[in-house]
């Protein structure tokens, strides 16, 4: 699980705050989370060699704040014209442009876009997403550990 963002910028810093709850509650064997700052091109190092990440961003995805969607890199190329879904200066859409025009294999990935309330320079999550921030690392930890058990339901049927 990678959580891209700035804790020093508002809502910004959602992805990182994911990973301290996650890290909190506990992960599964063999799963790591991973705070990517504001990553940028960095990010394609970073996701090379994995088999599969969950990334959580603040992203405008047009929605109320603290409530988020759930895409794939696919779906997210469909809007990369405009890069709504990162609020870094290279985003997750360049990176992924990158990677195609390298001709680098990614991870198979799962991005979950958090709508922000502000991102100015301040600490700490907005009222909106910090209340939403529960639900928000359950459905990231439903989806890592639904691929956990259909990896292990493959192994147990000779798959």
């Amino acid at each position: 699980m990678l959580g891209l963002g700035n804790p020093l910028r508002g809502d910004d810093g959602v992805g990182p705050r994911v990973v301290e709850e996650l890290t909190r509650r506990g992960l599964p064997e063999g799963v790591t989370a991973l705070d990517g700052g504001t990553g940028g091109l960095d990010l394609l190092q970073v996701l090379e060699g994995w088999e599969r990440v969950v990334v959580v961003d603040a992203a405008d995805v047009g929605r109320e704040p603290g409530q988020f969607v759930r895409f794939t890199p696919d779906q997210a190329r469909l809007v990369a014209a405009g890069d709504r879904f990162s609020l870094h200066h290279a985003g997750l859409s360049e990176v992924l442009t990158l990677a195609d025009a390298l001709g680098r294999a990614l991870p198979e990935m799962v991005i979950f876009g958090v709508q922000p309330a502000g991102i100015g320079w301040k600490e700490g999550l907005s009222p909106a997403v910090e209340t939403a921030l529960s639900v928000l690392t359950d459905a990231v930890l439903r989806e890592i550990t639904e691929d956990e058990r259909e990896k292990d339901h493959a192994q147990d049927s000779g798959d």
